[in-house]
């Protein structure tokens, strides 16, 4: 490592390793002594990224750094990594549900906050009453599957997960509140603290997610019912 470097970070460090489940991130490999390699070169880079950083064990990093295994595939072996790569799913299939759940919940809750902030530039350019009515409709709309989306995916999911879940949620509720200038709603515990952080904390879920199916333990509930939901049912569950 070039001694003007700075070390990675201990925190993606661990996230990168937790990822890989702390072995090779190439399949026929998954040696458990591992390195962490940068798949764009550090010297064009320049900096230490969850997205660029990959687990190899020594003899993977060495034939990856001589050019035996190109960038392509390592690009590749690190979407395998994804929780929700095709991959991924087949090699946890008693997570497939959970995890489905959880693509409905990240969709949805994007999409909430996408439409209260298109809302809010409508109304910064001045757009016409008619038009403001069905920004806000269709915002309330999407606040309303994201709700739904919510409450099947705190029903499924372990109790750490459902904590960061909640903490998405009053970070959307605020944003979209202040967005649409309307009062934060009283669901909000008043000791909850505030932050807006939405990336940190997606990546927060989406390390809590990697642990959840990667370390051994009972399977995850079934989230997809043969009949609808009822919402009363769905928040006895989660209680």
């Amino acid at each position: 490592m070039p001694a003007n470097r700075p070390a990675i970070p201990s925190e993606l460090d661990r996230r990168v390793r937790v990822e890989a489940s702390h072995r090779c991130a190439i399949p026929v490999c998954r040696v458990p002594v591992i390195e962490i390699a940068h798949i764009r070169p550090w010297a064009k880079v320049r900096r230490h990224e969850f997205e660029n950083l990959i687990a190899l064990c020594p003899t993977c990093h060495t034939l990856f750094d001589r050019g035996h295994i190109d960038r392509k595939a390592m690009l590749q072996y690190k979407a395998n990594l994804s929780p929700f790569s095709p991959y991924a799913l087949a090699a946890h299939p008693d997570h497939m549900d959970f995890l489905a759940a959880y693509q409905k919940f990240r969709v949805f809750i994007e999409t909430w906050l996408t439409r209260a902030l298109a809302f809010q530039a409508a109304k910064q350019r001045g757009s016409s009453s008619s038009e403001l009515q069905r920004s806000f409709q269709t915002a309330g709309d999407a606040a309303m599957d994201a709700s739904y989306a919510y409450l099947c995916f705190c029903a499924v999911s372990p109790v750490g997960v459902r904590e960061l879940a909640d903490q998405l949620v009053y970070a959307t509720v605020r944003r979209t509140s202040k967005a649409m200038d309307m009062p934060v709603s009283n669901v909000i515990p008043e000791a909850e603290p505030v932050s807006d952080d939405l990336p940190t904390m997606w990546a927060d879920l989406n390390h809590e997610i990697h642990e959840v199916v990667n370390k051994p333990g009972p399977k995850t509930f079934n989230v997809m019912p043969q009949r609808p939901i009822v919402l009363d049912e769905v928040v006895h569950q989660n209680r």
